[in-house]
């Protein structure tokens, strides 16, 4: 039930986008993957998938690079989520496409699983870039 590398890293790149946000000027990659720690070439796609999915834009040029395409208060982790890895589902007999359990009885833990996956799913729906960026803003980091 873990969320794989590529959401870590999206997340670490828009939360960078975010602490910038409203400016309009483009990070670019090479800035992002080096602050964020993420290999350069994983996050171009990442960022490919991201812009398809309507959460960041990007620019050409010289001085190009990439921003949020929209306010990090309306970007919320499951729309990351879903962007890179698709629905949440904790089994396969919750996903879409299988509509039936392939056992004979009713499985009596389906109802448990449905419930693990609206959970998720309703925690990640409430966690938006801006409150990710509050937070970490707000840390207080100690060190020995």
């Amino acid at each position: 039930m873990k969320f794989g590398v590529g959401v870590d890293y999206s997340l670490k790149a828009l939360l960078l986008l975010a602490e910038r946000y409203p400016t309009t000027l483009p990070v670019r990659v090479e800035e992002i993957a080096a602050t964020q720690d993420i290999p350069e070439n994983y996050l171009r796609r990442l960022l490919i998938e991201l812009k398809r999915g309507g959460l960041v834009a990007s620019q050409k040029g010289p001085s190009g690079g990439y921003m949020l395409a929209r306010p990090p208060a309306r970007i919320t982790m499951a729309d990351v989520v879903e962007i890179i890895e698709g629905d949440y589902t904790p089994v396969e007999c919750l996903e879409e496409s299988s509509s039936t359990c392939p056992r004979e009885q009713p499985c009596a833990m389906r109802d448990v699983w449905r419930e693990v996956r609206d959970s998720v799913n309703g925690i990640l729906r409430g966690v938006t870039l801006q409150s990710l960026s509050e937070k970490r803003k707000h840390a207080i980091n100690y060190s020995i």
